[in-house]
Protein backbone atom coordinates (compact mmCIF):
# COMPACT_ATOMS: atom_id res chain seq x y z
CA UNK A 1 0.00 0.00 0.00
CA UNK A 2 2.65 2.44 0.57
CA UNK A 3 4.46 1.36 -2.95
CA UNK A 4 1.24 2.32 -4.29
CA UNK A 5 0.69 5.89 -2.23
CA UNK A 6 4.43 6.99 -3.26
CA UNK A 7 3.60 6.13 -7.08
CA UNK A 8 0.35 7.71 -7.43
CA UNK A 9 1.89 10.83 -5.49
CA UNK A 10 4.81 10.85 -8.55
CA UNK A 11 2.17 10.73 -11.23
CA UNK A 12 1.93 14.00 -12.58
CA UNK A 13 -1.22 15.86 -11.51
CA UNK A 14 -3.65 16.46 -13.86
CA UNK A 15 -3.93 19.73 -15.75
CA UNK A 16 -7.26 21.25 -14.62
CA UNK A 17 -8.94 24.74 -14.92
CA UNK A 18 -9.79 26.44 -11.57
CA UNK A 19 -12.14 29.32 -13.58
CA UNK A 20 -15.66 28.81 -14.12
CA UNK A 21 -17.42 29.60 -17.03
CA UNK A 22 -18.90 33.62 -16.18
CA UNK A 23 -16.66 36.47 -14.10
CA UNK A 24 -13.50 35.20 -11.64
CA UNK A 25 -12.52 37.54 -9.50
CA UNK A 26 -8.66 37.36 -8.29
CA UNK A 27 -6.22 38.71 -5.76
CA UNK A 28 -2.78 39.04 -6.23
CA UNK A 29 0.07 40.36 -3.96
CA UNK A 30 2.63 42.26 -5.67
CA UNK A 31 5.23 44.68 -4.44
CA UNK A 32 3.85 44.63 -1.06
CA UNK A 33 -0.16 45.35 -2.55
CA UNK A 34 -2.92 43.54 -2.53
CA UNK A 35 -4.17 43.61 -6.53
CA UNK A 36 -7.02 42.84 -7.82
CA UNK A 37 -8.28 40.90 -11.77
CA UNK A 38 -11.31 39.72 -13.26
CA UNK A 39 -10.61 36.56 -15.56
CA UNK A 40 -14.03 35.99 -18.19
CA UNK A 41 -14.40 32.70 -19.61
CA UNK A 42 -16.57 32.73 -22.00
CA UNK A 43 -19.99 29.94 -22.21
CA UNK A 44 -18.66 26.78 -23.54
CA UNK A 45 -15.34 27.11 -23.75
CA UNK A 46 -13.26 24.34 -24.95
CA UNK A 47 -10.48 22.84 -22.79
CA UNK A 48 -7.67 24.97 -24.43
CA UNK A 49 -5.29 26.23 -24.72
CA UNK A 50 -6.98 30.04 -24.83
CA UNK A 51 -6.57 32.65 -26.35
CA UNK A 52 -6.45 35.56 -23.35
CA UNK A 53 -6.56 39.41 -23.90
CA UNK A 54 -5.37 41.37 -20.97
CA UNK A 55 -8.55 44.29 -21.05
CA UNK A 56 -6.74 47.77 -18.88
CA UNK A 57 -9.07 50.65 -18.07
CA UNK A 58 -8.33 54.20 -18.36
CA UNK A 59 -7.42 56.69 -15.34
CA UNK A 60 -10.02 57.28 -12.78
CA UNK A 61 -11.85 54.14 -14.24
CA UNK A 62 -12.28 50.29 -13.03
CA UNK A 63 -11.77 47.06 -14.71
CA UNK A 64 -15.12 46.67 -14.01
CA UNK A 65 -16.07 49.95 -15.96
CA UNK A 66 -13.52 48.55 -18.86
CA UNK A 67 -15.67 45.18 -18.98
CA UNK A 68 -18.75 47.13 -19.25
CA UNK A 69 -18.09 49.88 -22.13
CA UNK A 70 -14.74 48.54 -24.13
CA UNK A 71 -16.94 45.53 -25.86
CA UNK A 72 -14.58 42.81 -25.32
CA UNK A 73 -16.40 40.30 -23.31
CA UNK A 74 -19.28 39.92 -26.21
CA UNK A 75 -16.86 38.90 -28.52
CA UNK A 76 -15.25 36.84 -26.20
CA UNK A 77 -18.33 34.91 -25.57
CA UNK A 78 -19.07 34.25 -29.52
CA UNK A 79 -15.18 33.49 -30.22
CA UNK A 80 -14.57 31.52 -26.83
CA UNK A 81 -11.18 33.40 -25.79
CA UNK A 82 -10.11 34.21 -22.15
CA UNK A 83 -10.63 38.16 -20.98
CA UNK A 84 -8.68 39.57 -17.75
CA UNK A 85 -9.61 43.12 -16.60
CA UNK A 86 -7.04 43.92 -14.23
CA UNK A 87 -7.04 46.81 -11.60
CA UNK A 88 -4.92 49.76 -11.50
CA UNK A 89 -3.65 51.00 -8.24
CA UNK A 90 -5.61 54.20 -7.27
CA UNK A 91 -7.87 53.37 -10.56
CA UNK A 92 -4.48 54.51 -12.55
CA UNK A 93 -0.98 53.12 -13.67
CA UNK A 94 2.47 54.06 -14.02
CA UNK A 95 2.76 54.26 -17.65
CA UNK A 96 5.92 56.70 -18.12
CA UNK A 97 4.28 60.21 -18.93
CA UNK A 98 0.80 58.87 -17.93
CA UNK A 99 -1.00 58.83 -15.13
CA UNK A 100 -0.21 58.17 -11.57
CA UNK A 101 1.89 55.71 -9.60
CA UNK A 102 5.02 57.06 -9.85
CA UNK A 103 7.76 54.10 -8.92
CA UNK A 104 5.41 51.39 -9.16
CA UNK A 105 6.00 48.75 -11.68
CA UNK A 106 2.95 47.88 -13.33
CA UNK A 107 4.44 46.32 -16.19
CA UNK A 108 6.09 44.12 -13.75
CA UNK A 109 2.39 43.68 -12.23
CA UNK A 110 0.73 43.17 -15.04
CA UNK A 111 3.42 39.88 -16.55
CA UNK A 112 2.51 38.82 -13.20
CA UNK A 113 -1.16 39.05 -13.63
CA UNK A 114 -0.42 36.95 -17.11
CA UNK A 115 1.28 34.51 -15.15
CA UNK A 116 -1.48 33.85 -12.09
CA UNK A 117 -4.51 33.33 -14.96
CA UNK A 118 -1.97 31.08 -17.17
CA UNK A 119 -1.33 28.71 -13.80
CA UNK A 120 -4.87 28.53 -13.07
CA UNK A 121 -6.75 28.28 -16.47
CA UNK A 122 -6.00 26.95 -20.20
CA UNK A 123 -4.08 30.01 -21.53
CA UNK A 124 -2.08 29.59 -24.91
CA UNK A 125 1.16 31.67 -24.25
CA UNK A 126 1.65 32.11 -27.67
CA UNK A 127 -1.74 33.94 -27.97
CA UNK A 128 -1.55 36.31 -25.16
CA UNK A 129 -2.49 39.70 -26.61
CA UNK A 130 -3.12 43.55 -24.76
CA UNK A 131 -5.51 46.28 -25.22
CA UNK A 132 -6.79 49.02 -23.41
CA UNK A 133 -8.19 53.09 -23.38
CA UNK A 134 -6.52 56.42 -22.34
CA UNK A 135 -4.07 55.31 -19.31
CA UNK A 136 -4.42 51.64 -20.11
CA UNK A 137 -3.54 52.59 -23.90
CA UNK A 138 -0.75 54.00 -22.51
CA UNK A 139 -0.51 50.92 -20.68
CA UNK A 140 -1.02 48.84 -23.57
CA UNK A 141 2.18 50.86 -26.18
CA UNK A 142 4.59 50.56 -22.30
CA UNK A 143 3.81 46.71 -22.64
CA UNK A 144 4.07 45.94 -26.09
CA UNK A 145 7.79 48.46 -26.39
CA UNK A 146 8.80 46.37 -22.41
CA UNK A 147 6.85 43.13 -22.74
CA UNK A 148 6.97 41.67 -26.07
CA UNK A 149 8.42 38.72 -24.83
CA UNK A 150 4.83 38.23 -23.24
CA UNK A 151 2.19 39.76 -25.68
CA UNK A 152 1.46 38.34 -29.33
CA UNK A 153 -0.10 41.54 -30.55
CA UNK A 154 -0.99 44.91 -28.78
CA UNK A 155 -3.64 47.29 -29.76
CA UNK A 156 -3.51 50.65 -27.32
CA UNK A 157 -6.64 52.89 -28.13
CA UNK A 158 -6.89 56.87 -26.70
CA UNK A 159 -3.06 57.50 -25.95
CA UNK A 160 -0.08 57.85 -28.20
CA UNK A 161 3.43 56.00 -27.10
CA UNK A 162 4.02 57.32 -23.67
CA UNK A 163 7.79 58.40 -23.55
CA UNK A 164 8.96 61.98 -23.87
CA UNK A 165 11.48 60.73 -26.32
CA UNK A 166 9.62 58.33 -28.35
CA UNK A 167 12.81 56.55 -29.57
CA UNK A 168 12.79 54.94 -26.06
CA UNK A 169 10.43 52.43 -27.33
CA UNK A 170 13.11 49.84 -28.16
CA UNK A 171 11.07 45.91 -27.83
CA UNK A 172 12.68 43.31 -27.79
CA UNK A 173 11.50 41.70 -30.90
CA UNK A 174 8.65 43.61 -33.52
CA UNK A 175 5.39 43.21 -32.15
CA UNK A 176 2.36 43.90 -34.12
CA UNK A 177 0.45 46.94 -32.99
CA UNK A 178 -3.44 48.53 -33.76
CA UNK A 179 -3.28 51.92 -32.34
CA UNK A 180 -6.32 53.90 -32.53
CA UNK A 181 -6.68 57.36 -31.87
CA UNK A 182 -9.60 60.16 -31.77
CA UNK A 183 -9.70 62.80 -34.29
CA UNK A 184 -11.79 65.23 -32.11
CA UNK A 185 -10.48 63.78 -28.39
CA UNK A 186 -9.93 66.77 -26.23
CA UNK A 187 -8.23 65.10 -23.58
CA UNK A 188 -5.34 64.03 -26.06
CA UNK A 189 -5.26 65.50 -29.00
CA UNK A 190 -4.67 63.57 -31.93
CA UNK A 191 -1.58 66.01 -33.28
CA UNK A 192 -0.49 66.12 -29.75
CA UNK A 193 0.84 68.76 -26.92
CA UNK A 194 1.15 67.79 -23.77
CA UNK A 195 1.84 64.19 -25.34
CA UNK A 196 3.45 62.93 -28.39
CA UNK A 197 1.36 62.51 -31.51
CA UNK A 198 -0.61 60.40 -33.48
CA UNK A 199 0.91 60.62 -36.55
CA UNK A 200 4.43 60.77 -34.75
CA UNK A 201 3.88 57.69 -32.77
CA UNK A 202 3.06 55.81 -35.66
CA UNK A 203 5.82 56.60 -37.65
CA UNK A 204 8.09 55.25 -34.50
CA UNK A 205 6.37 52.20 -34.97
CA UNK A 206 6.70 52.43 -38.44
CA UNK A 207 10.60 52.94 -37.62
CA UNK A 208 10.76 49.77 -35.48
CA UNK A 209 9.44 47.83 -37.91
CA UNK A 210 11.29 48.77 -41.13
CA UNK A 211 8.60 49.45 -43.11
CA UNK A 212 8.36 51.39 -46.57
CA UNK A 213 5.90 52.83 -48.98
CA UNK A 214 2.79 54.47 -48.00
CA UNK A 215 0.71 53.19 -45.98
CA UNK A 216 -2.85 51.35 -47.20
CA UNK A 217 -5.61 53.90 -46.46
CA UNK A 218 -9.08 52.54 -45.86
CA UNK A 219 -11.97 55.03 -45.07
CA UNK A 220 -14.45 53.82 -42.04
CA UNK A 221 -16.96 57.03 -41.95
CA UNK A 222 -15.61 59.55 -41.22
CA UNK A 223 -12.27 58.23 -40.15
CA UNK A 224 -9.70 55.49 -41.44
CA UNK A 225 -7.09 53.35 -41.29
CA UNK A 226 -3.50 53.68 -42.30
CA UNK A 227 -1.99 49.83 -42.63
CA UNK A 228 1.82 48.88 -43.04
CA UNK A 229 1.23 45.44 -44.02
CA UNK A 230 3.87 42.39 -43.82
CA UNK A 231 5.35 42.95 -47.02
CA UNK A 232 6.16 46.47 -46.78
CA UNK A 233 8.12 45.83 -43.42
CA UNK A 234 11.53 44.79 -42.65
CA UNK A 235 10.13 42.69 -39.70
CA UNK A 236 7.37 41.32 -41.61
CA UNK A 237 4.73 42.54 -39.23
CA UNK A 238 1.46 44.54 -39.84
CA UNK A 239 1.72 48.56 -38.48
CA UNK A 240 -1.97 49.89 -38.67
CA UNK A 241 -3.43 53.10 -36.93
CA UNK A 242 -6.71 54.21 -37.04
CA UNK A 243 -8.43 57.51 -36.34
CA UNK A 244 -11.93 58.35 -35.49
CA UNK A 245 -14.53 60.27 -34.14
CA UNK A 246 -15.65 59.89 -31.33
CA UNK A 247 -19.28 60.74 -29.52
CA UNK A 248 -18.98 64.22 -28.34
CA UNK A 249 -19.34 65.13 -24.50
CA UNK A 250 -19.71 69.25 -25.03
CA UNK A 251 -17.97 70.81 -22.30
CA UNK A 252 -16.96 67.86 -20.35
CA UNK A 253 -12.93 67.20 -20.48
CA UNK A 254 -13.34 63.64 -22.40
CA UNK A 255 -14.74 64.85 -25.06
CA UNK A 256 -14.18 62.73 -27.96
CA UNK A 257 -12.21 60.53 -25.55
CA UNK A 258 -14.45 57.94 -24.84
CA UNK A 259 -13.51 55.90 -28.64
CA UNK A 260 -15.65 52.80 -27.87
CA UNK A 261 -18.44 55.35 -28.28
CA UNK A 262 -18.08 56.03 -32.11
CA UNK A 263 -20.17 55.72 -35.28
CA UNK A 264 -16.99 54.25 -37.41
CA UNK A 265 -15.84 51.33 -36.17
CA UNK A 266 -16.55 48.61 -33.44
CA UNK A 267 -13.30 48.58 -31.34
CA UNK A 268 -13.62 45.22 -29.83
CA UNK A 269 -14.41 43.74 -33.16
CA UNK A 270 -11.33 45.44 -34.92
CA UNK A 271 -9.02 44.76 -31.98
CA UNK A 272 -9.91 41.07 -32.12
CA UNK A 273 -9.68 40.84 -35.91
CA UNK A 274 -6.20 42.35 -35.46
CA UNK A 275 -4.79 40.32 -32.45
CA UNK A 276 -6.05 37.25 -33.49
CA UNK A 277 -3.72 36.73 -36.41
CA UNK A 278 -0.96 36.86 -34.56
CA UNK A 279 1.01 34.74 -32.33
CA UNK A 280 4.66 34.53 -30.18
CA UNK A 281 7.21 33.19 -32.30
CA UNK A 282 8.13 29.52 -31.06
CA UNK A 283 11.23 28.62 -29.69
CA UNK A 284 13.17 25.80 -31.28
CA UNK A 285 15.32 23.37 -29.86
CA UNK A 286 17.81 23.15 -33.34
CA UNK A 287 17.74 25.92 -36.04
CA UNK A 288 15.52 26.20 -38.49
CA UNK A 289 16.58 24.74 -42.19
CA UNK A 290 17.15 27.03 -45.14
CA UNK A 291 15.30 25.76 -48.35
CA UNK A 292 16.06 27.48 -51.72
CA UNK A 293 14.22 27.23 -55.23
CA UNK A 294 11.24 28.83 -56.57
CA UNK A 295 7.74 30.60 -55.62
CA UNK A 296 5.57 30.81 -58.69
CA UNK A 297 2.07 32.62 -58.88
CA UNK A 298 -0.53 32.35 -61.08
CA UNK A 299 -3.61 33.74 -61.69
CA UNK A 300 -6.14 33.63 -64.47
CA UNK A 301 -4.42 34.79 -67.65
CA UNK A 302 -0.91 35.80 -65.72
CA UNK A 303 1.76 33.78 -65.68
CA UNK A 304 4.40 34.82 -63.25
CA UNK A 305 8.03 33.90 -64.02
CA UNK A 306 9.75 31.62 -61.18
CA UNK A 307 11.54 33.33 -58.12
CA UNK A 308 13.99 32.61 -56.56
CA UNK A 309 13.29 32.08 -52.43
CA UNK A 310 14.69 30.62 -49.19
CA UNK A 311 12.45 30.17 -46.48
CA UNK A 312 13.15 29.11 -43.20
CA UNK A 313 11.50 25.62 -41.78
CA UNK A 314 11.69 23.94 -38.43
CA UNK A 315 9.84 21.08 -37.00
CA UNK A 316 9.39 20.20 -33.35
CA UNK A 317 7.11 17.40 -31.48
CA UNK A 318 3.99 18.90 -32.16
CA UNK A 319 4.37 22.43 -33.97
CA UNK A 320 6.17 23.67 -37.31
CA UNK A 321 7.15 26.62 -38.61
CA UNK A 322 8.08 28.27 -41.67
CA UNK A 323 9.17 31.73 -42.65
CA UNK A 324 9.04 33.17 -46.04
CA UNK A 325 11.31 35.14 -47.48
CA UNK A 326 9.11 38.09 -47.47
CA UNK A 327 9.35 37.40 -43.41
CA UNK A 328 5.57 35.71 -43.18
CA UNK A 329 5.57 33.59 -39.74
CA UNK A 330 3.26 30.29 -41.08
CA UNK A 331 2.87 27.71 -37.97
CA UNK A 332 0.71 24.92 -36.75
CA UNK A 333 0.21 21.79 -35.22
CA UNK A 334 0.74 19.31 -35.14
CA UNK A 335 3.49 17.81 -38.03
CA UNK A 336 1.70 14.25 -39.16
CA UNK A 337 5.02 12.95 -39.63
CA UNK A 338 5.02 9.39 -41.55
CA UNK A 339 6.83 6.55 -41.38
CA UNK A 340 8.94 7.71 -45.18
CA UNK A 341 10.33 10.63 -43.60
CA UNK A 342 7.45 13.32 -45.00
CA UNK A 343 5.13 15.21 -43.09
CA UNK A 344 2.01 17.47 -44.09
CA UNK A 345 1.57 21.18 -42.69
CA UNK A 346 -1.95 21.67 -42.78
CA UNK A 347 -2.42 25.87 -42.70
CA UNK A 348 -4.37 26.75 -40.09
CA UNK A 349 -6.71 29.36 -40.16
CA UNK A 350 -3.94 31.87 -38.69
CA UNK A 351 -1.57 30.30 -41.39
CA UNK A 352 -3.82 31.31 -44.25
CA UNK A 353 -4.62 34.57 -43.10
CA UNK A 354 -0.41 35.44 -42.96
CA UNK A 355 -0.31 33.52 -46.37
CA UNK A 356 -2.98 35.37 -48.08
CA UNK A 357 -1.99 38.85 -46.85
CA UNK A 358 1.91 37.71 -48.60
CA UNK A 359 0.22 37.40 -51.80
CA UNK A 360 -1.61 40.22 -52.16
CA UNK A 361 1.36 42.17 -52.95
CA UNK A 362 2.24 39.53 -55.30
CA UNK A 363 -1.04 39.35 -56.57
CA UNK A 364 -0.89 43.27 -57.36
CA UNK A 365 2.56 42.99 -58.83
CA UNK A 366 1.72 40.29 -61.28
CA UNK A 367 -1.89 42.04 -62.43
CA UNK A 368 -1.47 45.44 -61.93
CA UNK A 369 -4.39 45.85 -59.88
CA UNK A 370 -5.06 46.03 -55.97
CA UNK A 371 -7.88 44.60 -53.74
CA UNK A 372 -8.26 41.14 -55.36
CA UNK A 373 -10.73 39.63 -53.60
CA UNK A 374 -9.44 36.07 -53.00
CA UNK A 375 -9.18 32.88 -50.71
CA UNK A 376 -7.23 30.02 -50.25
CA UNK A 377 -8.42 26.47 -51.25
CA UNK A 378 -9.88 24.48 -48.21
CA UNK A 379 -6.88 22.03 -48.50
CA UNK A 380 -3.86 24.11 -48.43
CA UNK A 381 -1.07 22.42 -46.94
CA UNK A 382 3.15 22.18 -47.37
CA UNK A 383 4.95 18.67 -47.81
CA UNK A 384 8.34 19.05 -46.40
CA UNK A 385 10.71 15.86 -46.55
CA UNK A 386 13.41 15.34 -43.99
CA UNK A 387 16.05 13.36 -43.82
CA UNK A 388 17.13 10.30 -41.03
CA UNK A 389 17.98 13.55 -38.23
CA UNK A 390 14.45 14.28 -38.79
CA UNK A 391 15.52 17.59 -40.38
CA UNK A 392 13.78 19.01 -43.59
CA UNK A 393 15.06 18.77 -46.72
CA UNK A 394 12.46 20.00 -49.04
CA UNK A 395 9.49 21.30 -49.06
CA UNK A 396 6.85 21.46 -51.94
CA UNK A 397 3.39 22.61 -51.97
CA UNK A 398 0.30 23.86 -54.45
CA UNK A 399 -1.82 26.31 -53.01
CA UNK A 400 -4.86 26.86 -54.79
CA UNK A 401 -6.73 30.08 -54.92
CA UNK A 402 -10.66 31.05 -55.27
CA UNK A 403 -12.60 34.11 -56.02
CA UNK A 404 -14.19 35.02 -52.65
CA UNK A 405 -17.26 35.61 -54.08
CA UNK A 406 -18.98 31.97 -52.97
CA UNK A 407 -19.17 30.14 -55.92
CA UNK A 408 -15.57 28.62 -55.40
CA UNK A 409 -14.37 29.00 -58.62
CA UNK A 410 -10.80 28.75 -59.10
CA UNK A 411 -8.71 31.78 -59.71
CA UNK A 412 -5.14 30.62 -59.49
CA UNK A 413 -2.21 28.92 -57.81
CA UNK A 414 0.33 29.47 -55.94
CA UNK A 415 3.22 26.89 -56.60
CA UNK A 416 6.41 26.20 -54.09
CA UNK A 417 9.43 24.43 -54.79
CA UNK A 418 12.36 24.11 -52.50
CA UNK A 419 15.33 22.10 -51.33
CA UNK A 420 18.50 22.12 -49.06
Amino acid sequence: MRALFLFLLLLPAPVTAAFVAGDNDRTLSFAGNQRTYRVHVPPGASAGPLPLVVDIHGWSTTSALQQSISGMQAVSDREGFLVVWPQGLNNQWNAGVCCGNAGLDDVGFLRAVVDAVAAEGPVDRRRVYVTGLSNGGAMSHKLACEASDVFAAAAPMAFPLPYATLTTCQPARPIPLLMVMGLTDMLIPYDGGTYASAPASFARWRDLHGCAGTPALVPHGQGRCETFAPAQCASGQEVRLCSIVAAAFPDLFFDGHILYLNDDLDLAEEAWRFLSRFRQPPAWPVAPSALSGTVRLRLGAHRGAPESATWEVALGSATWMVQTAAQSLLEGAPSGRDRRRKALLTLDEAARATLLAELAARVESLTGLSGAQLVLGPTAALKVRLDAQGVPIALRGTVKLLHDDGTQRTAGRLTIRLRR
